[in-house]
């Protein structure tokens, strides 16, 4: 098949596992031999060694600026352009359509590039299109779009009506529908997170020396529950308990190392920085149990499910998104999300209440049997197939498509801005 891939941010450019899914799934599908081709936005930092040659950079990002201007004008008109429509991006889509001549395209992260537009163009190009959510994207564009521009682009979660949606969990399709006020028009293929066991090491013994040892790896924000963690980490300090915590990962660190300093925790808990996914797959091996205290709403969370494949299981939130394929007590440890649960569980796996090595291989199995990558691009590309093989007509070559694009941008624009 030939793909195009439509992403915000690629490689080398990285915010989260949304980023590092497309680039897995694309550089998987290439290597199955289909012909793939990545439309995203332009990079100030070097390409990276790993790059796919079918990289097409010409998307704008007016989303994501280091600063963004006081003027309410000036961010209001960003606003726009990055959910509801960007001129400049719709017509790179639709040379791209025209040029690469694409079986499907295979969406991912439409946010901050006009995603209402591009949406609207692929829907009324005749060409079939795939839909990979991994966070909440049509629910905030259309939160974006205003009634009158909406009945340009389509109207709510309706106007997915023809494409195909793929999310990575029921929990992710439920918010969507919940903040959108609105139910998707078609079945929701559902196809979680993946890792590759095979990228791991034998893990080493458990509670070695009689310390416990756990890890978190991603985004050193709230939300992620990295105060829970700190505070955790106070309680059983208190008590006496022999344990250590690293924390691998960017953001708020400099908040954290204080903040740490300030709970006298500085002596168990260690922060590295970020590390690569291939990294961090060698280094799981030498923990008792992964920390992810993560917000409520998380779609799924891919660094769990990394370290469940090294033998080193989760202990996490009970109803984020990972937590419907991990069964509590047998891949992972569910716990309420608040500091004193967290405590709790990092508890039992210090004092050995919990057979935590027990645990910790059934969570390898479950990603060897069900959440491998292998797996899940099995999946992948069987929906990109069944899509590309259905009738439709394609208007891609039609001249007014051109026309038909800048006179909705243009109306838009009038509707919104006067």
């Amino acid at each position: 098949m030939r793909i195009l891939v439509v992403s915000n941010l690629f490689p080398p450019v990285v915010i989260g596992g949304y980023e590092l899914g497309c680039a897995k799934a694309a550089a998987g599908l290439r290597g199955r031999g289909h012909d793939v081709r990545v439309l995203t936005t332009w990079s100030h930092l070097p390409r990276h060694a790993e790059a796919l040659p079918g990289e097409v950079r010409r998307l704008d990002l007016p989303w994501l600026i280091p600063e963004r201007p006081a003027d309410r004008g000036a961010q209001a008109w960003l606003d726009y352009a990055a959910m509801c429509s960007s001129l400049p991006n719709t017509m790179a889509l639709l040379d791209e359509l025209r040029a690469f001549r694409p079986d499907v395209v295979y969406a991912w992260n439409l946010v901050g590039i006009g995603g209402a537009a591009l949406v609207d163009l692929l829907d009324i190009s005749g060409l079939p299109w795939v839909w990979h959510l991994m966070d909440r994207a049509p629910a905030d564009i259309m939160a974006s779009v205003t009634d009158g521009i909406g009945g340009l682009f389509g109207q709510g979660l309706r106007a997915l009506r023809r494409g195909k949606v793929i999310a990575m969990s029921r929990h992710l399709v439920d918010e969507i529908e919940y903040v959108a006020d609105d139910a998707f028009p078609i079945p929701v293929e559902i196809i979680p997170g993946w890792a590759d066991a095979a990228d791991t090491l034998p893990h080493l013994p458990y509670l070695r020396g009689g310390v416990a040892r756990f890890v978190t790896a991603g985004a050193m924000h709230a939300h992620k529950g990295i105060d829970l963690i700190l505070e955790a980490s106070r309680m059983l300090k208190s008590e006496g308990l022999r344990f250590e915590v690293d924390l691998f990962g960017a953001g708020e660190v400099s908040h954290y190392i204080g903040l740490a300093q300030s709970l006298q925790v500085q002596d168990v808990v260690r922060f590295h920085g970020p590390r690569t996914q291939q990294e961090l797959m060698r280094l799981y091996r030498s923990y008792d149990a992964f920390l992810f205290p993560t917000h409520e709403r998380e779609p799924f969370g891919f660094a769990p499910i990394e370290a469940a494949a090294a033998a080193t299981p989760p202990i996490m939130t009970a109803n984020c998104g990972a937590a419907e394929r991990l069964v509590g007590g047998v891949h992972c440890l569910k716990i309420p999300r608040s500091a004193e649960a967290l405590a709790g569980a990092m508890r039992q796996v210090a004092a050995r209440a919990v057979d935590i090595a027990r645990v910790g291989r059934a969570a390898r199995r479950l990603v060897e049997e069900d959440l491998s990558f292998r797996r899940c691009l099995d999946r992948i590309e069987a929906v990109l197939r069944e899509t590309s093989s259905k009738p439709s007509v394609r208007r891609v070559d039609d001249p007014s498509l051109t026309a038909l694009a800048f006179l909705k941008h243009n109306l838009s624009v009038r509707l919104r801005f006067g």
